[in-house]
């Protein structure tokens, strides 16, 4: 008959908040003996699961238990980073695999589900567990896709947990860093309340580029949130997300409780957008003209013909 083996509560403690991951050196601080580690895993209650590394049963580990071993396997001072702080921090979508962060002249980390990014820059660590703060997860994210910078980083203001600026004063502690002119331009824009790829897209090829006013953006009524507002005009820009189904009906509320208010909305896809931004442009200028508001609204080239006559109309 075997003995059965029993674990310090403290020590159970300390699985738990690591997903069911602890290591060899934890083991022996919480008072369980090598024979009674040794017993746990020749019986098939805990499975070794690298060099020092144990989980503490026997089922599929989770993502957080694929975590914690990452972070176990580095050692002191290591973080999780990219795409998996990003998912823990709640504005980046979860993946698979486990992106680490060690500082540079860490000792070869064993292999394993993870990715390990050396990096020289120093990097403060929070939560648990332990991750890059968001500026610096977005930053380390546009360093490895940069053509991703203007998601990333609009992804990362919009979850209300960072700001542009604070952004910028992790940007410049970097000695090189990738487009970093075009980084700081997407980040002007953002703090300028651009939150979403498709906002970023009308403030440069809507607004600016036709010589419209500067809209409010993101002001706050008793409908919910105005994307932007040009006076009594409202623009309101739908992707997919969030404006299908009870979200289509959300918004049709919103615009109805907007028109009570003495505001008028129209609403712009990611196509308007993209492949239309002077036509969007010119129904803006056109409907403040309609509104009463002045406005200086100019073709931004000679294909602005289609827009030019939709303002000649309402003129």
């Amino acid at each position: 008959m075997h003995r059965r083996t029993t674990i310090p509560e403290p020590l159970l403690d300390l699985i738990r908040a690591q997903a069911g991951a602890v290591t060899t050196a934890q083991c022996r601080m919480g008072r369980l003996s090598s024979t009674a580690l040794s017993r746990l895993v020749r019986d098939g209650h805990w499975v070794r699961a690298g060099r020092g590394l144990y989980v503490a049963h026997n089922l599929e580990w989770s993502v957080g238990t694929r975590q914690w071993l990452a972070v176990l396997a580095a050692g002191e001072g290591a973080a999780l980073g990219m795409e998996t702080a990003a998912a823990l921090q709640g504005w980046g979508r979860p993946t698979r695999e486990v992106h680490l962060v060690v500082p540079w002249g860490t000792k070869s980390v064993q292999p394993g589900l993870w990715q390990t990014h050396m990096t020289r820059l120093p990097f403060t660590v929070k939560g648990s567990p332990p991750r890059t703060t968001v500026e610096r997860t977005a930053l380390d994210m546009v360093r490895l896709d940069p053509w991703r910078a203007t998601a990333i980083l609009a992804d990362a203001v919009n979850s209300r947990q960072t700001t542009a600026p604070r952004i910028l004063a992790e940007l410049e502690k970097f000695g090189a860093f990738p487009r970093r002119e075009v980084v700081r331009g997407i980040l002007g824009d953002v703090g300028a309340g651009a939150l979403s790829v498709l906002e970023l897209m009308w403030l440069r090829h809507v607004e600016r580029a036709h010589g419209l006013p500067p809209g409010e953006r993101q002001t706050r009524s008793r409908a919910g949130y105005r994307d932007i507002r040009y006076g009594r005009l409202l623009v309101e820009l739908d992707g997919r997300l969030g404006h299908s189904g009870a979200g289509a009906f959300r918004d049709m509320n919103r615009d109805n409780l907007h028109v009570l208010q003495g505001e008028t909305t129209l609403r712009f896809g990611f196509a308007d957008t993209d492949t239309r931004p002077c036509a969007c442009a010119a129904m803006v200028a056109a409907a403040l003209r309609l509104l009463g508001q002045p406005v200086d609204w100019r073709s931004c080239s000679p294909g602005c013909v289609e827009s030019e006559a939709l303002w000649d109309r309402a003129s």
